[in-house]
């Protein structure tokens, strides 16, 4: 799956040149929490958060009055409180790209950019999470079966054959290895006509952790 399929795209930009109080009305009426900054060429030169802002925003215990405050708030650019270092990703990068860097950056969002550094869209945690969901098959009606086995070769392709042979097609399939050459393989598939694959599982040999089964309402299912 890549970035392009579950970005925001269009994604609202403010310029660098743009004062403060701007920012606050753009992110109160698109309910926005970050927005990219650019120069007025549209290149991407940082990016603003909610957080950016509450920490530039006279408190409600100031001595400013209304007047003097949004005076303030008029004066202060994008540019004085800005993050000027952006992680950034491409369009056509892996969304495992994406998700290291949220997570080893502990970022929010990240803005997506072209070869020459002009946002093409935006993507979130949220779409992270979406991602990972359609990935593991959890939008669906399905049967989870956690199998414990060895790490060798051929484990991933003899358990395939198995749906195969009964005429079940695999939903997701993930693999992790545990202590020493243990291995954890984790499948989902709709069994709702064929939950004799599971024994047929155990007949072949493999040792079985859990089986469960997740119902999706019609209309939530894709």
């Amino acid at each position: 799956m890549l970035v392009k399929e579950i970005m925001t795209p269009g994604v609202k930009s403010i310029r660098m040149d743009q004062s403060l109080l701007e920012v606050q009305e753009m992110m109160a009426n698109n309910n926005l929490r970050r927005i990219p900054v650019t120069d007025k060429e549209g290149l991407l030169k940082g990016i603003v958060t909610d957080g950016d802002v509450s920490r530039a925003t006279p408190s409600d215990a100031s001595v400013l009055d209304r007047y003097e405050a949004n005076y303030l708030l008029g004066k202060l650019k994008v540019a004085d409180l800005m993050t000027k270092s952006v992680w950034t990703v491409k369009a056509d990068d892996g969304v495992e790209t994406a998700a290291y860097l949220l997570y080893v950056h502990k970022l929010g969002a990240l803005p997506v950019v072209d070869d020459t550094n002009h946002i093409v869209g935006i993507i979130s945690d949220t779409d992270i999470f979406k991602a990972f969901v359609d990935i593991m098959g959890y939008n669906q009606t399905s049967t989870k079966i956690v199998i414990d086995t060895k790490d060798k070769v051929g484990v991933i392709a003899e358990l395939a054959n198995i749906f195969s042979e009964r005429g079940v097609n695999i939903i997701s399939i993930l693999s992790r290895t545990l202590e020493g050459d243990e291995r954890e393989v984790t499948i989902r598939a709709d069994l709702t006509q064929a939950m004799d694959v599971v024994e047929r599982i155990r007949e072949a040999g493999y040792d079985i952790k859990e089986v469960s089964t997740l119902k999706v309402e019609a209309e939530h299912e894709r």
